[in-house]
């Protein structure tokens, strides 16, 4: 009977696992405007309007936009570039589970004749309906390196992508994780700018995997930009900066931009200075290299300069000197104190003084708390 049991349980593990993917990890695609973006917590806001989906009428499969009661939702972005791309107020179409993540972003632009068109994508390119604008198509096949697989899925090698243009193939190619190609049409001077972030491919791709779980639907990451006919080349780049913690002030080749979190465009392309300060914490400085047509992110990481000091006793109200210079009464909260060991002594009418010695770290919040008496013996608590 025990040996029935577990061979129950094992069968019904194989079946949680090999569940379909879109049971495990259900996926909607929803139309609204951008209401927060947020580069720290790398994620958007939008109150969605309408929804995607597919009704059978007399023997056909209709797919349209459903409007729905507005709701407020707030995800994950699949690439950081998005923030460089997207403002407060724009029409987006978003693809994913909401208040979790997006695995796929279009920028949209509403067209009084064709309606709503694509401009930009980013993530994973299947499952956003609007079509790019001018006509244009992108479409990509990701396949495996098989060193890399779990039971489900395998990273992505490389990206077969193929650019049309009117259902014509106008361009395909192999992209390498990192690599980007622009395709201009001779004709109108469009073009369509396709980056290849990352990927992923399912297992069974693989010829030498044994045993495969039908797991988490693999995702791709890609970054798509349309340019419009006969407009002005691109000449200047953009630029991302964030910083934890944020408020720090950026500066790019001895020149203020602004506080992080920051996304400034119209910046000259080349290897550029970038130093980003706040009181309190260590400068931080690197090089950037900004592209053309493209976003550089930076993200610092400030390193704290000072410590702090809580300070309290029983009874309240002593006076507290820090290294024998007059720092408040308790209970204190001191701060901007210098790393390493300090002396607190403490003073009050009708008890013994009692001093501390205590160790403050940079960014870190040390505590002294004494227990004042009146006959001579003071405690540390």
């Amino acid at each position: 009977m025990k040996s029935v049991r577990i061979l129950c349980l094992v069968l019904l593990i194989i079946l949680v696992f090999a569940a379909p993917a879109s049971a495990m990890i259900p996926s909607f695609t929803y139309r609204g405007a951008v209401t927060d973006l947020d580069p720290v917590g790398e994620t958007m806001t939008i109150e969605a309007t309408h929804k995607w989906g597919c009704v059978y009428e007399e023997g056909s499969v209709i797919c349209s936009w459903m409007e729905i009661t507005p709701q407020e939702m707030v995800s994950a972005v699949p690439v950081a570039e998005v923030y460089a791309t997207i403002g407060l107020g724009d029409t987006v179409e978003v693809t994913g589970l909401p208040n979790y993540t997006w695995n796929g972003i279009g920028l949209l632009y509403d067209d009084p004749m064709y309606g709503y068109l694509a401009t930009d994508l980013f993530g994973d390119l299947n499952y956003l309906p609007a079509p790019l604008v001018g006509g244009y198509g992108v479409s990509a096949t990701t396949y495996p390196d098989c060193d890399s697989c779990t039971a489900a899925v395998c990273s992505a090698e490389y990206a077969e992508v193929s650019i049309s243009r009117y259902d014509q193939v106008r361009w395909t190619g192999d992209l390498y994780p990192g690599e980007e190609h622009t395709y201009y049409d001779p004709r109108d001077f469009s073009n369509v700018y396709v980056k290849f972030i990352s990927g992923q491919t399912r297992a069974s791709l693989c010829p030498d995997i044994d045993f495969i779980f039908d797991g988490p639907q693999p995702v791709n990451k890609f970054i798509v930009h349309t340019g419009p006919p006969l407009i002005t080349p691109v000449t200047t780049g953009s630029l991302i900066a964030t910083s934890r913690p944020e408020g720090a002030m950026v500066y790019l080749d001895r020149q203020f931009l602004g506080i992080t979190p920051l996304v400034e465009s119209g910046i000259e392309p080349g290897v550029h200075a970038i130093l980003i300060e706040k009181d309190g914490y260590e400068p931080w400085d690197s090089d950037v290299t900004v592209r053309v047509g493209q976003p550089a992110s930076v993200s610092a990481r400030l390193v704290a300069l000072y410590g702090a000091l809580d300070v309290r006793s029983v009874p309240s109200n002593a006076r507290v000197l820090l290294d024998g210079t007059f720092a408040g009464y308790t209970p204190e909260v001191l701060s901007g104190v210098l790393p390493g060991y300090h002396e607190i002594t403490l003073f009050k009418e009708g008890y013994y003084p009692a001093d501390v010695t205590t160790y403050v770290s940079a960014g870190g919040r040390s505590l002294v708390y004494k227990r004042l008496r009146p006959d001579g013996i003071d405690a540390v608590m």
